[in-house]
C-alpha cells in the first residue's frame, strides 16, 4: 500500500523532471562534485513536494537521508546540531565521544561516520528562516563534512550572494529556480487526476497559470464536482495568493467546521487535545478527522498544521471581525504552550520556547511588524563587492536627513502610535558605523534591503558575539560600556571560539523612511527572527521613545550599563536579551505577560518554594478541604492548588471564567484571604 501511494504521489509530480534528473545525475556522481543543492521559487510553486520525491528517489537507491525544517528549532548553531542529533537519537554523547566536543564537532562526527562508506542526504527545508545561520552553515557547518553528504536546501529566495561569489562553493553548488508549470504538465496532472475533458483542462491552465497549488487546488475542486468559484474571465484572479485561500474556504462545508479552522489556525501546530484545550469543548474523532481531511492541512512531525497562507488568511479576518474570539483563543493557545513549556525537561524545551515566543506580542511590536503582512521585502547580505553603493548609501542618508513622524497601527487592539523624529535623530543610527571594521571581521555582518527601484532602503549590522569579535566590540562606544562593566569570569561566557557565537551584538539599525511600513514591517521581521536563534542579543539603539518602546516590546531587559554616546548628553539604555540557562523561564513569563492576554501564568516550582508552596504537593497531592465553602467551590478550590489558571478551570469545569472569578471572590471572602497564593497556603497549613 505505501509503495503504491509513493509511486502515485511520483506520477502527480509533474513537470519537474529536469530537477528530479539533475539531482540524480549528482547524486550518483562518483566523483562527487557538487556538495550543494538549492532549489528556490515562491510559495505554493512546489518546493516540499519536489523535496518529498527527491527523498523518496533516494530512498529507492538505498542510501541514508536526514530531514529536517528550519521552522522545528531555534536558529543557532547548537540548536540546528542539537536537532540533527536528536533526529539520529545520538543527543547524548557517545561512549567514545570526549566530554568536552562541541556539539558542531560531535554532529559532524556523528554525519561523517554515516557518510563513510556511501551517500548521506541531508534535506533542510524553509532555508529563508535560516538567514542568521547562514555563515556559519557555509563556512563550518558544511565545510565540515564528508564529501560523501550531499546537503539539499530549498526556500523561497536564492541563496544569498557569498555562495555565488565564493571561489569554493560556486562550482560546488547547483541551483534549481522553480518556475510555474508548462501547458503541457498542466495537461498530464490533469489526466493523472482523471480529468479528461479538454474544455476543463483548458480552463484549469487558464485559472492557474501553471502555478502548482492553485492547479492541484483546481483539480480538487473539479474531481469533487464543485467548480472552482471567482470570475472565469479574470485571468489576473488565478495568480493571486487570495484565490488559493478563497478556494480552500470553500471546502468548509457550513458553519460546523469553522471554528475548528479558526481555533487550529490559532494554533501553529495541532492535535486532538491542543484543539480541544483551546476550543473548551471536547472534539470528537469525526470531527477532527473531517479537518486534518482538508487539502489545506497537513502532517508533521509535531501533529498537523494549516499551509501558511490559509492560516495568515484565516486569522487575520477573524482578528477583524471578532477580536475578543481571537484573543480567547490566542490565550488559550499561550496557556497550553506555557503548561507544555514548564513540563518539559529542563534540558529539551527549545520546542516549547520557540512556540510561546511565535504566540507572544504586545500592541506594538504587532503594528511595528504590521502584522497582517506574513511575507515582507527580504534581506540580503551585503560584502566589500558592494562598498560603492554603501558609501552611496551613506552620503544619501547624510544629505536627505529631515524630520519625519512615524505613525504605526495595530488594528487588534485598535491602538495608534505616534512618534516625531528630528533630522538631526534620524541620522543617530549611522553615528558609529564603521564600514572598514565590520567588512574586516569578516563575517555576513551587513544586510539590506532594497527598494522597488532596487536602491538600499535599509541597512543593518549585526555582530556575532565571540573571540574574533571581542576587540571590536570592546572598542565600539555602545557596546564597549555594557561588556566593561562584566567581570573576567562573566566575559568568559562571551569570548567562544570563532566558527560559533555566544550571541549577537546589533550594531545598527538605520532606514531611509521611517515613515515606510514596509520598511517597518521587514525590520521587525528581522528583529524578530534574531529572537528565534535562542541567544543572548545585545542592543543600544538611539535613545527615543521610539526605539525605546519597540525594543521593550521585544521582551529586551535595561542593563544595568549606559552610555551617552550618540549626543555626549543623553543617557542611553543598553538592552540586552538572555535566554539561556535559567534566564529563560524568566524571559518566557515576561513575554507572555507583555502579550496583552489576560491571562494569569501559574507558578513554576522555584516561586512556589519562595512563596512557601510545597510543588509537589500543589501539584496534585491530597489537598485538605476548607471548611464554609460549597461543593463547586471546594473543587474550583483544589484546582487553583493544583497551579491551574482561571481559564483551565474553567475547561475542566465547563464553566465561563467569569463563573470561575465569581467563586475565588466568594471563595476568597470565606476564607479572608487575598490572593491565590495566600489561599493555597491556609489548604497546606
Amino acid at each position: 500500500m505505501e509503495q503504491w501511494m509513493e509511486t502515485l504521489e511520483s506520477r502527480l509530480l509533474v513537470g519537474r523532471s529536469e530537477e528530479v534528473k539533475a539531482f540524480l545525475d549528482i547524486l550518483e556522481d562518483d566523483r562527487r562534485t557538487k556538495r550543494l543543492i538549492h532549489l528556490y521559487g515562491t510559495a505554493g510553486v512546489g518546493k516540499s513536494c519536489l523535496l518529498d520525491e527527491l527523498q523518496r528517489q533516494t530512498k529507492i537507491r538505498g542510501m541514508a537521508s536526514i530531514v529536517l525544517d528550519s521552522e522545528g528549532f531555534w536558529r543557532s548553531p547548537d540548536a540546528l546540531c542539537m536537532h540533527i542529533l536528536k533526529s539520529l537519537d545520538k543527543a547524548e554523547p557517545d561512549n567514545g565521544d570526549k566530554v568536552d566536543a562541541s556539539l558542531l564537532e560531535r554532529t559532524t562526527r556523528t554525519l561523517n561516520a554515516m557518510a563513510q562508506n556511501g551517500r548521506l542526504v541531508f534535506f533542510l527545508d524553509n532555508y529563508e528562516m535560516m538567514e542568521s545561520l547562514d555563515h556559519w552553515f557555509r563556512e563550518y557547518f558544511i565545510s565540515a563534512l564528508h564529501s560523501n553528504v550531499l546537503v539539499v536546501t530549498a526556500g523561497r529566495h536564492a541563496l544569498p550572494g557569498a555562495w555565488a561569489i565564493s571561489p569554493v562553493w560556486r562550482p560546488r553548488m547547483a541551483r534549481f529556480h522553480l518556475a510555474h508549470l508548462s501547458r503541457e504538465a498542466v495537461e498530464r496532472y490533469a489526466h493523472y487526476c482523471q480529468i479528461s475533458d479538454p474544455s476543463l483542462i483548458g480552463d484549469i491552465w487558464q485559472r492557474s497559470k501553471g502555478h502548482p497549488l492553485t492547479l492541484s487546488l483546481l483539480a480538487f475542486f473539479w474531481e469533487q464536482g464543485m467548480p472552482p468559484g471567482g470570475d472565469e474571465s479574470n485571468t489576473e484572479e488565478a495568480d493571486s495568493l487570495p484565490f488559493i485561500v478563497n478556494q480552500w474556504l470553500r471546502e468548509i462545508p457550513g458553519e460546523h467546521m469553522r471554528p475548528f479552522v479558526e481555533a487550529a489556525s490559532v494554533l501553529r501546530s495541532f492535535n486532538q487535545d491542543s484543539l480541544a484545550f483551546i476550543m473548551e469543548r471536547e472534539v470528537a474523532t469525526t470531527e477532527f478527522y473531517q479537518l486534518i481531511r482538508f487539502s489545506f492541512v497537513r502532517r508533521t512531525d509535531n501533529g498537523w498544521t494549516i499551509h501558511a497562507l490559509m492560516r495568515e488568511a484565516v486569522n487575520r479576518e477573524l482578528r477583524l471581525r471578532s477580536p475578543q474570539l481571537y484573543e480567547r483563543l490566542q490565550s488559550r493557545a499561550i496557556i497550553y504552550a506555557y503548561e507544555r513549556f514548564r513540563q518539559a525537561p529542563r534540558e529539551s524545551r527549545d520546542r516549547e520556547a520557540l512556540e510561546l515566543t511565535y504566540y507572544a506580542g504586545d500592541a506594538l511590536i504587532q503594528a511595528l511588524m504590521h502584522w497582517f503582512d506574513p511575507t515582507p521585502l527580504p534581506f540580503e547580505p551585503v560584502g566589500a563587492d558592494n562598498r560603492e553603493e554603501l558609501e552611496q548609501y551613506i552620503r544619501y542618508r547624510q544629505e536627505t536627513a529631515a524630520s519625519q513622524t512615524i505613525k504605526l497601527f495595530d488594528p487588534l487592539t485598535n491602538r495608534p502610535f505616534e512618534f516625531k523624529l528630528t533630522a538631526e535623530q534620524h541620522l543617530h543610527s549611522l553615528k558609529w558605523f564603521n564600514l572598514d571594521r565590520l567588512l574586516a571581521l569578516d563575517y555576513d555582518v551587513l544586510r539590506v534591503m532594497r527598494s522597488e527601484t532596487g536602491r538600499i532602503a535599509v541597512l543593518i549590522a549585526t555582530v556575532p558575539i565571540n573571540r574574533k569579535t571581542m576587540p571590536y566590540l570592546l572598542e565600539h562606544p555602545c557596546a564597549r560600556p555594557y561588556f566593561a562593566s562584566l567581570t573576567a569570569e562573566e566575559l568568559k561566557r562571551f569570548t567562544v571560539p570563532e566558527h560559533t557565537r555566544s550571541g549577537w551584538f546589533i550594531d545598527m539599525v538605520d532606514q531611509d523612511d521611517y515613515e515606510s511600513a514596509a520598511q517597518h514591517t521587514a525590520i521587525g521581521h528581522y528583529l524578530h527572527s534574531l529572537m528565534f536563534t535562542g541567544e543572548f542579543l545585545l542592543r543600544t539603539p538611539p535613545p527615543h521613545p521610539f526605539f525605546t518602546a519597540a525594543h521593550e516590546s521585544l521582551g529586551f531587559d535595561v542593563a544595568s550599563a549606559f552610555h551617552t554616546s550618540y549626543d555626549g548628553v543623553t543617557p542611553t539604555p543598553i538592552f540586552v536579551r538572555d535566554t539561556q540557562g535559567d534566564q529563560l523561564d524568566a524571559y518566557i513569563r515576561k513575554l507572555v505577560k507583555r502579550s496583552g492576554c489576560r491571562i494569569e501564568l501559574p507558578l513554576d516550582e522555584r516561586q512556589a518554594t519562595e512563596s512557601g508552596i510545597n510543588p509537589d504537593r500543589a501539584a496534585g497531592g491530597r489537598i485538605p478541604k476548607l471548611d464554609g465553602l460549597t461543593a463547586r467551590e471546594q473543587e474550583v478550590a483544589a484546582l487553583v492548588a493544583d497551579g491551574l489558571t482561571n481559564g483551565e478551570i474553567a475547561a475542566r469545569l465547563y464553566l465561563s471564567e467569569v463563573t470561575v472569578k465569581k467563586h475565588l471572590k466568594s471563595i476568597f471572602e470565606k476564607q479572608d484571604v487575598s490572593s491565590r497564593t495566600q489561599l493555597v497556603r491556609k489548604m497546606l497549613q
